[in-house]
């Protein structure tokens, strides 16, 4: 299964970042980001707190606008876009996994994830058949009406990743996704993002863990507020610089 858009050229990044810079106030949390996300990526932003890739991520994701530069996501300038416009591009494009689960107290994992369409206009039993097949497909299928205090850490953070997947999004963005969880069922989370990546989607792992960073294919370094290496400029073999319809990295 792939996450492609119908009628989307396959050689069209998700996600384009030029120029990018976001300050708040006197504080430049983001400076001069040129970044370029291809379909069927796997790759970590990894920095220390306070690098900027946070703000990458909520940049990247449309939760915030750009000081200055383009952002572009599934061909689409954020700029021309209105609020309810973004928001629809979100819905559509993008899922989130945080590290905090945001499961509701005393709601079953079922009802949980099929929230996450409870705007879609698909009725109730429609919504929580695809959250049964989302839960299936993160290995939860035995604990669909298990409540948040009946789960472990790593089956806490399955059932958010099943939400975020439930409509299939091309962009999977996973913010410290292993940080409130022990070694092993970190271990379990990040296979699991392999294995979602493996079915097609992209995925975006933000993190401050360097080991973790290191077992992905693309490494992309955040340093006070500035992209300081990326593994794949080197592969890609030429500029970074992206022109009006994106250029390649």
């Amino acid at each position: 299964m792939t996450s492609q858009t119908p009628g989307t050229p396959a050689d069209r990044p998700v996600v384009e970042l030029a120029g990018v810079s976001k300050t708040y106030g006197d504080v430049a949390a983001l400076r001069g980001a040129d970044l370029v996300i291809r379909r069927g990526e796997l790759l970590a932003i990894v920095g220390p707190s306070g690098s900027g890739k946070s703000t990458m991520l909520n940049i990247m994701g449309t939760l915030d606008r750009p000081s200055a530069g383009m952002v572009r996501v599934d061909g689409h300038d954020v700029a021309d876009l209105s609020d309810r416009e973004l928001s629809a591009l979100r819905a559509g494009t993008i899922g989130f996994v945080f590290q905090q689960f945001h499961l509701a107290f005393g709601v079953p994992a079922l009802d949980s994830v099929a929230d996450g369409l409870l705007y879609s206009g698909r009725s109730r039993g429609e919504r929580r058949r695809l959250a049964e097949r989302a839960l299936r497909r993160v290995g939860l299928g035995h604990r669909l009406y298990h409540e948040p205090h009946q789960l472990s850490g790593g089956e806490k953070q399955r059932v958010a990743i099943a939400r975020a997947v439930l409509g299939d999004p091309p962009l999977l963005l996973a913010d410290e996704p292993t940080g409130a969880l022990d070694s092993r069922s970190g271990a379990v989370v990040i296979e699991l993002l392999h294995e979602l990546h493996e079915a097609g989607t992209t995925v975006v792992v933000i993190t401050h863990d360097r080991d973790i960073a290191a077992t992905l294919p693309r490494e992309v370094r955040v340093k006070d507020g500035r992209i300081e290496h990326d593994s794949g400029e080197a592969a890609a073999g030429h500029s970074t610089a992206l022109v009006p319809e994106g250029a390649l990295r």
